[in-house]
């Protein structure tokens, strides 16, 4: 394969799931052209890894020295990309029969600097241009921004954000904060693509979400524009903060670990606030009336009385509390089902 005949980086960060890269590369191997470099990131693996990548010739192999955390390993797949586009692409998001072919017809006219495809939380039903903050968060939104595999990177508009990605790797949204500059800069361009390029995941949610809250309230810091800070802040209320604090119950093993939970609770609420977000009240004023809104004007009403109210609540209660609430499904399997894997050893 010639190197200044590829246009695509297609980049795939890994740590220790041989298993679920073998079947990504299963699938990628036939759809390789001369467009395309295919590069593996192992963030060294304890596993069989490097013997998985070894079997496929059109891959090459970055094997990094030590395990340096998902965020430096990513931020790897940036840096080596000598192509002018890369497809940062995680290792369990199965790439559809034609994925390579679809993307390249569509970078083979692209003249805009960050190509947004088709994610299962914000479809898009056309092909789209937008060039500002607020009219990206009109069309889309900050949760398909922040799944990784949804974006294909421009490499000559983002080279000069790096230093801004190893600034906000804390943030656990690195990528997310480069392309919120790119749109605040006003001389980026974006097109949300209707393209699919992986399959449906159910994969469920295995990480921490308040961690992940904690750390992405500083998200609208990186921004310099304060009408842009609020937008963020805003969006990041409205589409994480009950939801995720209600999964973060399955954390609440013991009393440790629900005091933990008010800190971040307290503490993401007082970020977020600081940079002018409204919250959800705004929302359901605005929407509860307009067709089609009020199930989801609902939806985020009562996931808002009942944070407020185990906000409130002191550790002794707090889970006779829990136990009463009209919890989701998935909420309510998840605390009963994993508050032991979040137990911190004393």
């Amino acid at each position: 394969m010639k190197p200044d005949a590829a246009i695509l980086t297609i980049a795939i960060p890994t740590y220790n799931r041989a298993a679920k890269l073998q079947a990504q590369l299963e699938r990628l191997a036939p759809q390789l052209t001369t467009e395309v470099r295919l590069c593996v990131f192992d963030n060294a693996s304890p596993d069989k890894t490097g013997e998985v990548v070894a079997q496929y010739p059109a891959a090459v192999y970055f094997r990094a020295p030590a395990n340096g955390g998902p965020g430096r390993n990513i931020f790897r797949c940036f840096e080596e990309a000598a192509t002018d586009w890369v497809w940062v692409l995680s290792d369990d998001d199965l790439v559809t029969p034609t994925a390579v072919m679809d993307l390249l017809a569509v970078l083979r006219s692209a003249t805009v600097d960050f190509v947004h495809t088709y994610s299962w939380t914000c479809p898009y039903s056309q092909a789209e241009v937008v060039a500002d903050l607020p009219s990206f968060l009109q069309r889309s939104n900050l949760s398909s921004l922040w799944w990784l595999t949804s974006g294909i990177y421009r490499m000559n508009s983002f080279r000069s954000r790096f230093r801004l990605y190893a600034e906000a790797m804390s943030t656990w949204g690195p990528h997310l904060v480069m392309t919120l500059s790119l749109l605040e800069s006003g001389s980026g361009k974006i097109l949300l693509s209707p393209v699919r390029l992986t399959l449906p995941t159910t994969s469920p949610i295995s990480w921490s979400t308040l961690g992940f809250l904690l750390r992405s309230s500083l998200v609208p810091e990186f921004l310099s524009r304060p009408e842009h800070q609020q937008l963020v802040a805003d969006r990041l209320i409205l589409e994480f903060f009950n939801e995720f604090m209600l999964m973060g119950l399955r954390e609440t093993a013991g009393d440790q670990q629900i005091r933990k939970w008010h800190r971040i609770h307290f503490q993401v609420k007082r970020n977020l606030k600081s940079y002018g977000a409204s919250g959800v009240g705004a929302y359901i004023f605005r929407n509860w009336h307009r067709p089609g809104y009020r199930q989801k004007s609902f939806q985020m009403f009562q996931q808002a009385v009942q944070v407020q109210l185990l906000s409130w609540c002191p550790t002794a209660l707090f889970h006779a509390l829990a136990g009463r609430l009209p919890l989701s499904k998935d909420v309510r399997e998840n605390y009963y089902a994993k508050r032991n894997d979040y137990i911190v050893p004393v």
